[in-house]
């Protein structure tokens, strides 16, 4: 069998290309995740965190020959468990990782978000965050938080998070991507934002679109790299990718 780590759109395109879905195992780390796949046919789909303990059980009790990793570009926990359990477990490990938009000039890169968030503090102005529900604990104590809008999927316990953290309705914005570009123009506009804060997401992560709105509202990019992963094998093709597996497991 064949383990895709998925819970990504990548991941979704992968199993719709992929010819052989009876060989596919998915995991996903959320529900979430789950069920962008749940009409997805004749494959397995698991959906739980898996720690590196609990890879090593997984990989033997579904036979697993291969690791494809089709996680999110800042899952970086999950990518270096998955490629330590392809080493204690002597199979190969793949990673599809998105292409990486060339920096842009006007952009505003941090590495680290501890160094972006006190960037922010000193910053005037509407502020709108996408990093996702997972950092919002890192922006409880921030000085200016009453001008700053985090756009997070429209769940309630993330929903239910953000107000815990003391963030006020008003300044949460729930909302299931894609984002096009003259949607967050409109949301950019209507709310006066001088900055837009991302991950550097790609193509996929609607990176882009984030670029070029911020550029038509004049307001400014400000970007967290992604993490520093060495992947013993990545693809950036999902054809590329298919082919490279199909070629291992014949």
């Amino acid at each position: 069998m064949i383990w895709v780590i998925g819970g990504t759109k990548d991941s979704r395109d992968f199993i719709e290309s992929f010819p052989f879905k009876k060989r596919l195992v998915v995991t996903t780390a959320t529900e979430y995740g789950g069920k962008l796949l749940e009409e997805m046919k004749d494959i397995k789909i698991f959906c739980k965190r898996l720690d590196l303990n609990n890879m090593r059980s997984f990989v033997k009790e579904n036979n697993i020959e291969q690791i494809v990793d089709l996680s999110h570009p800042y899952a970086e926990e999950v990518s270096k468990n998955a490629i330590e359990c392809s080493k204690l477990s002597g199979i190969e490990y793949v990673r599809f990782e998105r292409e990486n938009l060339v920096s842009e000039d006007g952009v505003v890169e941090f590495s680290e978000l501890d160094f972006m968030i006190k960037y922010l503090e000193t910053l005037e102005g509407n502020i709108l965050v996408t990093l996702g529900s997972n950092n919002l604990y890192r922006f409880e104590n921030i000085k200016n938080k009453s001008n700053i809008y985090f756009r997070i999927l429209p769940k309630w316990e993330m929903v239910k998070k953000a107000e815990d953290l003391g963030i006020l309705p008003k300044n949460i914005i729930a909302m299931q991507g894609p984002f096009s570009k003259e949607l967050n123009i409109a949301m950019m506009r209507q709310l006066d934002i001088k900055y837009i804060v991302s991950k550097k997401g790609g193509s996929t992560g609607g990176e882009r679109e984030k670029i070029e709105s911020a550029r038509e509202v004049g307001a400014i990019s400000i970007m967290l790299s992604r993490p520093n992963v060495e992947y013993p094998v990545v693809f950036s093709d999902i054809k590329e990718l298919i082919k490279h597996i199909i070629q291992k497991t014949n």
